[in-house]
């Protein structure tokens, strides 16, 4: 009976006293795992012309390019101040036409135009950007002269005319003037004709002039622009550009509306007069050279001297120390300046 009680005394002392180590020493708790993930800040796709955030649906396509007329019965033409670049220089008979290119393919408007026919400088201009060309017609050869349809086969640019009719083009039929001034692109169209046409629409970066953006909007310089007025020629009108400090853009109501861009640039390129039969009679055409030159870069109310250059068909733009232009982000305008036929830049401080 003793041994028996002893066992059992000494069976409660063993409990007692693993209840009593056990609750008074805690495992040694490991300190939590931190958890890191990988976070990459999201860096949207970025418009090469702009430097805008540019939609999913055009990021790495190739940027249209349409010819529009400049005519007085042309204005407002439809869709102005909508492109990412507006390209204007002379044609004949001192008068200038225009191509508006766009990267981003959602900023096109309804209708665009009234639309007009290729001339060479265009034509080949349009390749500096990778762009499908779209025009309403073309000039041809003849005498000593290249005409627009001759220099878009023998570059075998892309393009996409509106002589062949079809769903992307119409006239419009609210202005009371001639129908050459009533043509236009029904832009919703454009993806569909790129396609049943075959062409290549994946942009390739290499055959698209360098753009560089600055983060914060900066003066182009340091000589004082709040007024710019530039002539394509001796021959032309002048376009007139006041800087406006509310917007920082430049302003113009040349087209019979206020359009506005960030920037401004002028090449100046040697042009050509071609004298060549036409309908019985003579007209005389204008061609630029693309080969290389000097020129104007104008933002945020200052300008500076640039040069710019085309070598194996791309086109480089330099500012005054030789390093690729930076622009400020938003529009652009690209003024094609004769160099040799009375073009000019005039840069004023005044107000």
């Amino acid at each position: 009976m003793k041994k028996y009680i002893k066992a059992l005394v000494a069976i409660i002392l063993s409990v007692v006293i693993s209840v009593t180590f056990f609750g008074c020493t805690k495992q040694e708790e490991e300190p939590p795992t931190e958890t890191t993930e990988s976070t990459t800040a999201y860096i949207p796709p970025k418009n090469v012309l702009t430097g805008e955030e540019i939609s999913s649906s055009s990021d790495g396509k190739r940027p249209i390019a349409v010819v529009v007329e400049n005519h007085p019965d042309a204005r407002p033409q439809w869709g102005i101040g909508t492109a990412d670049i507006v390209c204007e220089g002379e044609v004949e008979g001192g008068i200038s036409r225009m191509m508006w290119i766009y990267a981003d393919r959602t900023k096109m408007p309804e209708q665009v135009g009234p639309l007009r026919s290729a001339r060479p400088s265009f034509v080949e201009f349009s390749t500096f950007f990778d762009s499908i060309f779209v025009h309403w017609g073309g000039s041809h050869s003849k005498g000593n002269y290249t005409g627009g349809y001759e220099t878009i086969s023998a570059k075998n640019i892309d393009h996409i005319d509106g002589m062949g009719g079809g769903a992307l083009f119409g006239r419009s039929k609210e202005r009371k003037v001639s129908s050459e001034h009533t043509g236009v692109m029904n832009c919703e169209k454009i993806a569909d004709v790129i396609d049943s046409n075959g062409f290549r629409d994946t942009l390739d970066e290499n055959n698209v002039v360098s753009f560089k953006f600055n983060e914060t909007s900066s003066p182009a310089g340091d000589t004082a622009a709040n007024k710019v007025n530039a002539k394509f020629s001796s021959r032309t009108d002048t376009r007139r550009f006041t800087y406006s400090t509310d917007d920082k853009k430049y302003h113009t109501s040349d087209w019979e509306t206020d359009t506005a861009f960030q920037n401004l640039l002028f090449l100046n390129a040697k042009s050509i007069y071609i004298t060549a039969p036409y309908n019985g009679s003579t007209t005389t055409y204008l061609n630029y050279e693309w080969t290389s030159g000097t020129g104007t870069y104008v933002a945020d109310g200052k300008a500076c001297d640039i040069t710019w250059s085309v070598d194996n068909g791309k086109l480089s733009i330099k500012d005054s120390v030789g390093a690729d232009i930076t622009l400020n982000v938003g529009q652009s305008y690209i003024g094609f300046v004769s160099s040799n036929n009375g073009g000019s830049v005039d840069c004023l401080g005044e107000q």
